[in-house]
């Protein structure tokens, strides 16, 4: 079973997130620079929120979704390579950071929310990436061993999560260096040769 990071990975989202952020603390009053949240790009929403705002944390969280689904949603593309979700077995399911509602609609703008399976956001689960409990969530709606899963993802968070569960962890390697990982690929088309 393949199980897919979101953003990042399947679409070209990341400035978008790191945007609606910066402009989410603004309007909350405090000054951040897109180099202080681009690091957090990964971790589950309601922990980049309470790493940038602990006592407004939740606040802040949904301030940073209206604005993102105000103003980026309809940037949002998939990358080229995410057509081979048409060539892959199913099931196929999305575990990301990202809250399931926003996933969800960014898959549909992409035109790829026919190919998953399911999705699961990061506010849909008690500990989000890099912890494993996505992983166990996605086997037990599928009755599928995490060590028969392929997670692909583009950062060290997806990879730390499919270590931790037991399953092969695959690093598309696109704007970040993903150093962890036991498969490094460029393109998600090398996928069909697994």
């Amino acid at each position: 079973m393949y199980v897919f990071d979101l953003d990042g990975t399947l679409v070209d989202t990341v400035e978008g997130h790191i945007s609606a952020w910066v402009e989410a603390l603004r309007i909350m009053g405090v000054a951040t620079r897109r180099e202080d949240v681009a690091p957090l790009m990964g971790l589950p929403a309601p922990e980049i929120a309470r790493i940038l705002m602990p006592s407004r944390a939740a606040e802040l969280a949904a301030l940073k979704n209206k604005i993102f689904l105000e103003r980026y949603i309809e940037q949002v593309k998939a990358y080229e390579d995410a057509a081979v979700l048409a060539h892959l077995p199913r099931p196929i399911a999305v575990v990301t950071s990202s809250s399931g509602y926003v996933a969800r609609r960014i898959l549909e703008v992409a035109g790829l929310s026919q190919y998953i399976d399911f999705v699961l956001g990061g506010d849909e689960v008690a500990r989000g990436k890099p912890a494993p409990d996505p992983l166990y969530v996605v086997g037990k709606r599928f009755g599928i061993d995490v060590r028969h899963m392929v997670v692909v993802g583009d950062s060290d968070f997806d990879m730390e999560m499919a270590e931790a569960a037991g399953a092969l962890g695959i690093c598309i390697v696109r704007r970040s260096q993903c150093r962890k990982g036991r498969k490094r690929i460029s393109s998600l088309y090398e996928l069909l040769n697994f």
